[in-house]
This record gives structure tokens, C-alpha cells and sequence, in this order.
């Protein structure tokens, strides 16, 4: 499943773009789960209620408080793995997006082919972190939780805990399973 967030002060912004990613996943089959933000720093509130929960990023720069830029540097701190897509009107901000190691830089509005060039790169990256990361489900949600933050495992009666410094992700399974997955 694909957790993409869109960051945009402008609400037809963001369901515009969030129209156009479903109808490209849903062509290829991918399950998603989609989620909007109206500024920068309600994403991050929301990431830090929620760590490992988002995949990518699609982020507006010119937005009142704190803009796209200074929102992908917070993030960058508190989220390594995180993926960052910048969706502008303004081409004079691409150089600082190699600063935060931004996936992409795509005008407004997003032409469906760079788009979808950008998904396919997404899921690439994904893909190659499915070996550096351990993935657990707890009903909806999943984490990719990067298999270097790890410090151990618990279980009590099928109840399964992954404790990293930040945060315990608990979940259903085995010992036995987990480090067969490790």
C-alpha cells in the first residue's frame, strides 16, 4: 500500500492532484491511502502523532506560515526515508529541493506523464527499502520501520512490540515470524 500525503494551501490544488495519483493507482492496481494537509506545519504535527506512516510527499513551496521548503527540512530531520515531490508554480525553487533530497519538482499544473514518471520512481525506492526496513501491520495501518532504529522485540501472547528510540510499534504475530522476516 502506498501512504502519500499532499501539502497545499489551496483545497482544489489538493484534490486535483489527489484525483490524478488515485486514478494512476488505481490503473496500476496499487492500494493507497491517501491524506490532505492545508499547511505545512498540520503535516508535521500530524507525522509526529504518526511516525512511518507516510511513504511520499507531495508538497507545496509557497504556502502562508511555513512554507514548502522549511516544511521539507523539519521533515527531513525527523524522517530519513520519507519521500518529498515538490508541486509549485514557481521553477525558481529547484536547486533548494536537492538540499532536502528531494524525489522531484513538478510545475502546476502536474502533467499526468511526469506524474506518473515520479510513482514509478516512488515505488522503485520503496521497493529496494523492503530490505532495510521491517514491515508490520496493525489493522489499517502499516510501518516500515528502518531495520537500523530497531534496538529489540518483545511478545507477550501473540502481542508483538518493536521498540525503536522514538516509538513501540505493537502488532499481531510470532517471534518465530519476525525473525524470519529480520
Amino acid at each position: 500500500m502506498l501512504r502519500f500525503g499532499i501539502c497545499d494551501d489551496n483545497a482544489q490544488a489538493r484534490l486535483t492532484l489527489r484525483y490524478d495519483l488515485e486514478y494512476l493507482l488505481q490503473k496500476r492496481g496499487i492500494s493507497y491511502q491517501p491524506l490532505a494537509f492545508s499547511s505545512g506545519e498540520r503535516m508535521l504535527q500530524w507525522l509526529k502523532q504518526h511516525p512511518g506512516e507516510m511513504d511520499v510527499v507531495f508538497l507545496d513551496i509557497e504556502m502562508p506560515g511555513m512554507n514548502g521548503m522549511e516544511t521539507a527540512r523539519k521533515l527531513r530531520e525527523s524522517n530519513e526515508n520519507i519521500q518529498i515531490v515538490f508541486v509549485t508554480g514557481y521553477s525558481e525553487y529547484v536547486y533548494e529541493g536537492y538540499e532536502v533530497r528531494a524525489l522531484g519538482y513538478l510545475l502546476k499544473p502536474a502533467k499526468t506523464k511526469k506524474l506518473e514518471e515520479i510513482l514509478i520512481r516512488t515505488l522503485e525506492i520503496l521497493q529496494k527499502e523492503e530490505t532495510q526496513v521491517y514491515v508490520c501491520r496493525n489493522r489499517d495501518v502499516t510501518w516500515r520501520i528502518p531495520k537500523k532504529k530497531i534496538l529489540y522485540f518483545a511478545s507477550d501472547r501473540r502481542q508483538v512490540q518493536c521498540v525503536t528510540e522514538e516509538k513501540t510499534y505493537t502488532f499481531y504475530g510470532k517471534l518465530d515470524e519476525v525473525e524470519m522476516k529480520m
